[in-house]
């Protein structure tokens, strides 16, 4: 009990931004979409940047999550997540709660991002969509609500207090050395066969919900509140979280370059 008591305040000490994909996963998938899209659909992003609220598209993808507890923006705060009962194998359309979830929010900001021409509100569309195919395939964003997605779930990674939710946000992509490497994604992609990346454009974002979701399941099995998270445990999931932010990237980009497309006639 003493045990869990002092892991538990530990926890609460760890700064917000480290618990609140982190924003190194958004900057690298939204980094990564836009070297992958069509030309011309990189003139739609460009021209969406220049009215903000963002001017660059990396950074950009990490806007959703600084302004989801302003006033203007707070209805927005469900839809970074969708949560499911334990026991639930499949999920179903109909799994978004009242106030929205992860699902509804990318159904929404997709329809807006088909509208015709460049405003703010469409601007605002193309990062809130980003930031969301982004977090639909951190695991752990589609999850348990009795555990905040792993928020409570506290445990040891390489020997400071870390929750669940933090380590598949943020702390395995710094430990293998995204924030130092711009390129490492890119170069990852790179590795990997034609045909494995065109498999991944295909789906639809509850598919998509649905492999967060076998992961998820896989991962309580897997972790115990407590437990000490090392290189073992890196070695097991860091390839894990890395194909998610890569199937994030190219599922994003596939997505604009149909949602983007310019004005047609006169």
């Amino acid at each position: 009990m003493r045990y869990s008591f002092l892991l538990s305040l530990c926890l609460l000490l760890v700064p917000a931004k480290a618990l609140a994909f982190g924003s190194i996963g958004h900057q690298q998938v939204c980094d990564l979409a836009y070297q992958l899209v069509q030309p011309i659909t990189k003139q739609q992003i460009d021209a969406l940047l220049a009215i903000g609220p963002e001017q660059q598209f990396a950074k950009g993808c990490v806007w959703p999550d600084e302004v989801r507890r302003e006033p203007a923006y707070q209805f927005t705060a469900a839809f970074h997540y969708l949560n499911v009962p334990r026991q639930q194998q499949q999920l179903k359309t109909t799994d978004c709660a009242a106030k929205g979830c992860l699902l509804s929010a990318i159904q929404h900001y997709s329809a807006l991002l088909k509208q015709s021409g460049h405003t703010r509100q469409k601007a605002e569309a193309l990062l809130f969509y980003s930031h969301f195919i982004a977090d639909l395939h951190q695991p752990l964003h589609v999850s348990y609500a009795d555990d905040l997605g792993g928020n409570k779930t506290a445990l040891y990674y390489f020997g400071q207090p870390w929750n669940l939710h933090g380590v598949w946000d943020t702390a395995m992509l710094k430990s293998l050395g995204y924030p130092d490497d711009p390129q490492l994604a890119a170069d990852k992609l790179a590795k990997l066969q034609a045909t494995a990346v065109q498999r991944w454009q295909s789906g639809q974002p509850l598919v998509w919900a649905q492999q967060s979701l076998e992961q998820t399941r896989r991962i309580y099995r897997e972790y115990k509140p407590g437990m000490l998270f090392s290189q073992k445990e890196l070695d097991r999931d860091g390839p894990v979280i890395e194909q998610r932010l890569l199937q994030a990237s190219v599922r994003l980009a596939w997505q604009l370059d149909q949602l983007l497309q310019p004005a047609t006639g006169n």
